[in-house]
């Protein structure tokens, strides 16, 4: 509106740059948002060679009244550029759609966005800020050093047979309130080292860790990678990204 008019009235040429469809909602004590294109509509624009991950981690430090958020960043495996993110949570949604809206309008790369300066105080992000942290994991991922496998992927193959193995590596109390119930194994991360004869004696036997967030989800992959296991990958966003129904 403000183009058009300021066109209609100064006779000026200002040109529309278009828009990103950048969007936002509350629905009780959570938000969600979006900004640029999803996987899906990635693909459907004709992007063949698109990567993403999900990342489920706090907004700030719990002592400051974290707040949980899940996102997904979709790049461009090519040219490395961001084409969108989605992100839904209790924590500050907001914060993380503005600056995935301008990195996208901007073009940045996945190089840049693992580099942004933004603002850092306990009280409002972490050091390293939820948005830079999906960036973070995202580089990891394509450099090989994380091997990921998403819930959605998990889901489907727990009807194959034969099935993966699935490691939950969670404290005993997070196991007791909580877990996916999916014919999980339960070896809390502390253990792993001493209960290693309980995980598959095949060494390429496929196996998945996951956690909370699968943070110790992928120290327990690192931890099984350098016992000699060559087939073992991370759920990406780990129990809190896990979109069907769990055990309680």
């Amino acid at each position: 509106g403000r183009v058009a008019g300021e066109n209609a009235i100064t006779g000026g040429a200002i040109v529309f740059p278009g828009t990103i469809q950048t969007s936002i909602c509350k629905v009780f004590d959570y938000a969600a948002g979006s900004a640029g294109l999803s996987e899906q509509a990635a693909k459907q624009h004709g992007f063949t060679d698109i990567v993403s991950v999900v990342n489920a981690s706090p907004d700030k430090p719990g002592f400051m009244g974290a707040g949980l958020l899940v996102s997904k960043i979709v790049i461009d495996r090519t040219s490395k550029k961001i084409l969108g993110y989605q992100c839904v949570g209790n924590g500050d949604v907001s914060r993380q759609m503005a600056t995935a809206a301008m990195a996208i309008q901007g073009g940045m790369t996945l190089d840049r966005l693992t580099c942004l300066d933004l603002p850092y105080a306990p009280p409002f992000s972490l050091a390293i800020d939820h948005f830079i942290a999906s960036a973070h994991i995202l580089e990891n991922k394509l450099k090989g050093r994380f091997k990921t496998i998403t819930a959605e992927e998990v889901h489907a193959r727990i009807a194959l047979q034969p099935p993966p193995f699935l490691l939950d590596g969670r404290g005993p109390d997070e196991y007791e309130v909580l877990r996916l119930g999916i014919g999980e194994q339960y070896i809390p991360l502390g253990a792993l080292r001493d209960r290693l004869g309980e995980l598959p004696a095949e060494k390429d036997a496929e196996i998945i860790c996951f956690c909370k967030i699968s943070l110790r989800g992928y120290e327990t992959a690192l931890t099984l990678a350098a016992n000699g296991w060559t087939n073992v990958r991370v759920m990406e966003g780990g129990i809190m990204a896990w979109p069907y129904s769990r055990e309680k």
